[in-house]
């Protein structure tokens, strides 16, 4: 079956059969297809000039336009050929490679032939100006090169908005933050450290004011907080002291005080005192007390030994307003604490002359 180039650019429709008169066939834009119908009589909507019946083609995509596109306006012609319709693939591909290296080897011969833009003279100048007397040469002024003209980029990259650092350090949380957003910053993290200074108070900035950062930096804002407060131990065994106050954060020093009564081990003071606010990791000294008793003093008196209160030493004794004669008289109640050499105890219970 025939498929002249004339049918190049038809819309798909039903035309006459080429190769049978009496038959219309089905034409879908590329080539004829195998679906056939009989010729209808007149009048029927058949295109009997199919070039003619259809809608015209832009003048953008007519041969016209398009060849002399490729040769002057490369993406103006490059786009005529491509949006026409009905042409082979292969041959827009094909003129479209043939195109762009026709283009490439006028760019590559337009920079080889192009004088310098250092103001140097090129080698038929230099070729010519050696003919010429010395002193003509010599008077002769050289003229300045032109700056060459710099080619206009076709998209300038857009450059990253920029900002200044605010001053927020000496500032309070609220108005930190206010600044930055003002500035087109924003706050990634709040961090407490505690300090003397009031609460929420911006103790530092990371960048220094004035500073250009990228618009959108995440700033982390430095804050004051209260200083912990030390636990309070007096009155507390050592142990339970140093467990409370390590735990709080504080290094501990012990120290001990002598005394003679009350309990040992037991916290008497401390300093920083209980409840006072102190920076994190600060030592606490607690004093704590170490008990020594004293030691009973040996009697100075002469006494018998194993009578409570003293006996000084006689041939006997007897308890006083008894019956016996003496010669020594004891007034009880007389605590017999070992032997009993005046036999004092006579009921044997510990205790003499009770009555």
């Amino acid at each position: 079956m025939t498929t002249p180039g004339a049918t190049a650019g038809w819309r798909p429709g039903w035309y006459p059969d080429p190769d049978d008169p009496r038959l219309i066939r089905y034409w879908d834009g590329t080539t004829w297809t195998a679906h056939t119908l009989p010729k209808p009589a007149d009048p029927f909507p058949v295109q009997q000039s199919p070039r003619a019946s259809g809608p015209r083609l832009p003048w953008w995509q007519s041969w016209w336009a398009v060849v002399p596109g490729l040769l002057i306006c490369l993406p103006f012609g490059l786009v005529g050929l491509w949006r026409r319709p009905a042409v082979a693939t292969w041959l827009r591909i094909g003129v479209t490679l043939a195109t762009v290296v026709l283009y490439g080897a006028v760019l590559l011969s337009d920079d080889e032939t192009t004088a310098p833009q250092d103001g140097s003279q090129t080698t038929a100048a230099k070729v010519g100006a050696s003919d010429e007397p010395a002193e003509e040469a010599s008077t002769s002024p050289t003229p300045e090169a032109e700056p060459a003209a710099a080619e206009p980029s076709t998209e300038a990259p857009s450059a990253p908005l920029r900002s200044v650092m605010p001053q927020i350090a000496g500032l309070t949380r609220k108005q930190a933050e206010g600044a930055l957003v003002a500035a087109g910053l924003v706050v990634r993290d709040v961090r407490q450290v505690p300090s003397a200074e009031p609460r929420g108070t911006v103790l530092r900035q990371g960048k220094k004011v004035g500073a250009s950062v990228r618009a959108g930096t995440a700033v982390v804002l430095v804050v004051a907080a209260p200083s912990p407060r030390v636990p309070s131990v007096v009155g507390r065994s050592e142990a339970d002291a140093v467990n409370r106050l390590q735990g709080a954060g504080f290094e501990v020093n012990v120290t001990s005080e002598t005394r003679t009564s009350g309990k040992n081990g037991i916290v008497l003071r401390q300093s920083p005192n209980g409840g006072e606010r102190v920076k994190p990791g600060a030592t606490v000294t607690i004093v704590v007390s170490k008990v020594v008793r004293p030691v009973a003093a040996a009697p100075t008196q002469n006494c018998t030994p194993g009578y409570r209160p003293c006996l000084a030493p006689a041939s006997d004794y007897d308890c006083a307003g008894g019956t016996g004669d003496g010669p020594k008289y004891a007034n009880g109640p007389i605590y017999v604490e070992g032997s009993d050499p005046y036999d004092l105890d006579r009921d044997g219970d510990g205790v003499a002359c009770e009555s």
